[in-house]
């Protein structure tokens, strides 16, 4: 009995099985996705050499900047942040992001249809908790995208 506990706690950590899984849905590639004609900041991230070097042109990286507590840094992180959201917008594949407890369950489902409310691609960027500059940054995104929304409906 004990040899055969031995022998599966061994094959349980061999890693030559492990299953890698990679999701390539709409959500995860707009929320990758690099913007190589942002230019919101760029003046900003001089005045910081370590930030000169890094192109901050996806969703996920301009949500990651808006954590600096430097409010020149956050304001170029919201104007890329605006600059994303209209280009997404303005190409068809406006996105909404979503968080909380089964987001995730409610974002891939919301995506099985992109045809129903305005077209929009809901992306989830976290379960129940979040540190506060990702949801300020999602809000950000969210705004924009209904203000965008809302005025081609008035038209």
């Amino acid at each position: 009995m004990i040899l055969l506990l031995l022998s599966l706690s061994v094959k349980s950590q061999d890693t030559n099985d492990t299953e890698i899984v990679e999701d390539y849905s709409i959500a995860d590639q707009l929320y990758t996705k690099c913007f190589e004609n942002l230019n919101q900041g760029i003046e900003i991230f001089e005045k910081y050499p370590p930030l000169k070097s890094r192109k901050f042109c996806s969703l996920i990286e301009c949500m990651f900047l808006y954590s600096y507590k430097e409010e020149d840094i956050k304001f170029a992180a919201e104007k890329r942040l605006i600059g994303i959201a209209t280009q997404l917008y303005n190409a068809g594949t406006p996105v909404y992001l979503t968080m909380g407890m089964d987001s995730y369950l409610y974002a891939t489902e919301k995506n099985k249809n992109l045809e129903d409310d305005d077209h929009l691609i809901y992306i989830n960027y976290g379960e129940c908790t979040n540190p506060r500059f990702l949801s300020d940054a999602a809000e950000i995104i969210n705004r924009q995208t209904l203000s965008l929304i809302k005025q081609s409906t008035s038209k």
